[in-house]
């Protein structure tokens, strides 16, 4: 049963509600299935992934999915305000580095999951990352809006040949330089998506907000430097992180346990479902001076 509008996204419509078969909340998204005289497929791309990703704990749980004569829609469960809005309440406008650190590591865990599967998440931000609502779920990422995803791999396991013009898909904040040359994506660039993500939780805002478009590539490539001011105020936990991941190549196969493992100092020995920033007034958002 819809009981109200949470807003309109990229593509159509997203409600709340609650479905008689299952205990918590929901949200029900909902697409033409014809819109603008084209037929609607990100939808029905979102459906299929999530159908595979069921039972992975960084997935939203999907009650259901289908269609009706003129729509598509999903049923999932409803979520937490997301990354961004939480970081935006903060009175310092950025969160604390052991928060910073454990959505890092379950957004980590989040990628091995959809890697794993030979898709790439193509749309890793802060706005796409919720924390549940429950007692159980509150301090578990879930990672959602799969309607960028791709298949990186074939069904065999190998590579899927590079398309010469494959077009941008993303957002442009944290997209990966490779991105911006017009480059077939990988699992490199989710994880660059995800550091850009983590440092602008840190650091209020990336280096390269409010530079024009013409340069915003060269601005992510200044940060990506072992002495960028910007990339030493994250602290030296996060920057050897990112420096890991800039060094990626477009071959390979990201360590996603190993990229875990250089956050753990960072967490000031705070388990993943201890209490977050945002739970504590920002208290450490707000009394934190260096990283």
């Amino acid at each position: 049963m819809i009981q109200g509008l949470i807003g309109r996204g990229g593509y159509g419509q997203i409600y709340y509600g609650s479905d008689a078969t299952f205990p918590e909340d929901v949200v029900i998204k909902i697409e033409p299935i014809v819109r603008n005289g084209r037929t609607g497929k990100r939808m029905l791309l979102e459906q299929k992934i999530l159908y595979r990703l069921q039972g992975r704990p960084h997935v939203p749980i999907m009650c259901a999915s289908g269609h009706t004569e003129h729509l598509n829609f999903i049923v999932m469960q409803l979520l937490g305000p997301n990354i961004g809005d939480l970081k935006k309440r903060s009175p310092a406008r950025r969160l604390g580095p052991t928060t910073v650190a454990r959505i890092m590591i379950q957004g980590i865990a989040a990628l091995r999951d959809v890697h794993s599967l030979g898709y790439i998440h193509r749309d890793v931000k802060p706005a796409n990352m919720c924390f549940g609502i429950t007692q159980n779920t509150r301090h578990v990422l879930k990672l959602v809006d799969y309607g960028m995803v791709r298949r990186y791999k074939n069904p065999d396991g190998t590579r899927r040949k590079a398309r010469h013009r494959p077009g941008f898909r993303g957002t442009l904040r944290y997209s990966s330089a490779r991105v911006h040359d017009g480059k077939e994506q990988v699992p490199s660039d989710d994880f660059v998506s995800m550091a850009y993500s983590g440092a602008e939780l840190l650091l209020v805002n990336l280096p390269w907000k409010l530079v024009c478009v013409e340069d915003i590539k060269q601005a992510k490539l200044d940060f990506h430097a072992p002495n960028s001011p910007f990339l030493l105020l994250t602290g030296p936990y996060f920057s050897v992180f990112c420096g890991a991941i800039f060094s990626l190549r477009s071959d390979d196969e990201p360590d996603h346990s190993s990229l875990q493992a250089l956050l753990s100092e960072m967490t000031g020995g705070k388990s993943l479902r201890e209490a977050y920033d945002w739970e504590e007034n920002y208290r450490e958002a707000c009394g934190s001076e260096d990283y």
